[in-house]
């Protein structure tokens, strides 16, 4: 039996300090069965709208909110008087496309939702390359299967499907260190999923790692996310199509942006599937044999990830070098500039321990610049003449590619040298092809990046470290001396 069983209520009760008496309850007017519901009255009744398409009205608030974020609705309405509210409709959104890649500030013009739209426009261009192959009937050649357990069925279904089939691209995903790069990667895995592309997930790599994948697994393209070359606060997109070849020309991301504000037919009914791959032990694997036969040499590495430590660390551990590492933190940095406050705290860390020479690696683990033992920066034509000298010392004849802004000083040198070594110009953004195309040994930018031909063009800063501790262990002579007589 509860407490409040027979107990009289007054007349007037009090809930939350609000008195409510039981005459203005009886005489509440009460709605009967059918009688349509007058909707209550905004606070602002007088400074209703309605949007085209909509029954409701909305608030004079909502009103200028969905006017300053630029609604769709608000293109063709009659209420578009934003001059005498003092409000100005958004103009259409910027374009992302920057020397970097993708770039946009993450939220403001980034978000997860428009993250799937890059990643169906990419997966669009992807199907665009291959055939359209329909699925094939089962080879007659595949013998029945005998009756027995399920694990015997399981090995035998995929034999079922014929190379033929039309199976979606494969796509290679990765994503840096920023702590908005979860969220974008995952709105590019839900739209390659959508466009029927087979996802496979690295998780958070380098950038250099992750173009190793692309062409490790034989991906015909992949997706990374990342804001190297901004401030923190900035996300984006860096794409490499077959062969692991980076998208870097504005033509190929303009397209590609236009696709991703645009509306994508699905090619396929069938949704993609997602694996995970972990490419730290290949990668690694391949980098051991760049460091042998090196002097011993105390280098101060200064870098703004907790990956390149890691894997540093790993690769020096059976060297005779010593390697020191200096925190930075992550913003854009000119690493041309010798004044910059990073450069500066490296050159003074070289000087102070009387170390051989200091690093300075972009978060990309791409662009790289040296400092000598006497805390001078190595300049990027200064690098590419020593990078050259090391390869004609073990090739006698080579091909080096190298950007315009370079390309009349290092020819001048090599003429002055006097040596065979073939020099080809291109721009930054059509180096890595032209590394390819001339089957080059090198590829060098007035932006300290450095690409390496081979099986596909690789820009990896430690790969630029273990060429540029072979050349210094060729003598017993400091970096600075061995730059003087580079130059």
């Amino acid at each position: 039996m509860s407490r409040l069983s027979g107990m009289k209520l007054p007349q007037t009760a009090s809930i939350s300090g609000l008195r409510t008496s039981t005459a203005q309850l009886q005489n509440r007017p009460q709605r009967t069965s059918g009688q349509p519901v007058t909707p209550l009255p905004l606070v602002d009744a007088g400074l209703t709208r309605t949007c085209p398409g909509e029954t409701h009205p909305i608030s004079h608030s909502v009103h200028l909110a969905r006017l300053s974020s630029g609604y769709t609705g608000c293109q063709d309405c009659r209420w578009n008087d934003s001059a005498s509210q003092s409000i100005r409709r958004q103009p259409h959104r910027r374009s992302l496309v920057s020397a970097a890649g993708i770039r946009g500030v993450y939220l403001n013009d980034l978000d997860r939702t428009q993250a799937a739209d890059w990643g169906a426009a990419f997966a669009s261009f992807l199907w665009d390359e291959q055939p359209r192959i329909g699925r094939q009937s089962p080879s007659p050649s595949v013998p029945e299967l005998p009756s027995g357990s399920l694990s015997d069925a399981s090995i035998a279904i995929p034999a079922l499907v014929t190379p033929q089939s039309r199976r979606g691209p494969a796509v290679v995903i990765g994503f840096d260190e920023r702590p908005s790069s979860p969220d974008i990667v995952m709105g590019v895995a839900l739209g390659l999923r959508r466009m029927g592309c087979h996802v496979i997930d690295l998780g958070q790599v380098s950038r250099p790692c992750f173009h190793f994948a692309v062409h490790h697994l034989e991906a015909v393209g992949g997706v990374f996310v990342t804001g190297s070359g901004c401030d923190p606060a900035w996300t984006g997109f860096h794409f490499a199509g077959r062969g692991s070849m980076p998208w870097l020309q504005s033509e190929q991301l303009n397209e590609l942006e236009q696709r991703a504000r645009a509306t994508i037919a699905r090619p396929t009914r069938t949704a993609g599937v997602q694996r995970a791959f972990h490419a730290d032990v290949p990668y690694q694997t391949r980098l051991w044999k760049l460091f042998h036969a090196l002097r011993p040499l105390q280098i101060v590495c200064g870098n703004a990830t907790w990956q390149l430590p890691r894997v540093l660390d790993t690769l020096f551990s059976r060297l005779p070098c010593q390697l020191i590492h200096e925190q930075l933190p992550v913003r854009r940095r000119d690493l041309n500039d010798p004044q910059d406050p990073e450069i500066r705290r490296v050159a003074a860390n070289v000087v102070a321990g009387r170390h051989h020479l200091g690093l300075i690696v972009d978060d990309d683990g791409e662009r790289c610049a040296f400092v000598t033992d006497n805390g001078q920066l190595v300049t990027a034509g200064e690098l590419a003449r020593l990078l050259v000298l090391l390869e004609m010392h073990e090739h006698r004849a080579t091909r080096v590619v190298v950007d315009e802004a370079l390309s009349s000083e290092v020819r001048e040198w090599l003429t002055s040298v006097g040596t065979a070594c073939q020099i080809e110009s291109s721009t930054p953004s059509e180096l890595p092809a032209a590394v390819l195309q001339h089957n080059a040994a090198l590829g060098i930018t007035a932006d300290h990046r450095v690409w390496f031909g081979g099986l596909y063009p690789t820009c990896n800063a430690i790969v630029t470290l273990a060429r540029v501790l072979q050349a210094l262990s060729l003598s017993d002579t400091p970096m600075s001396d061995v730059i003087r007589r580079a130059g």
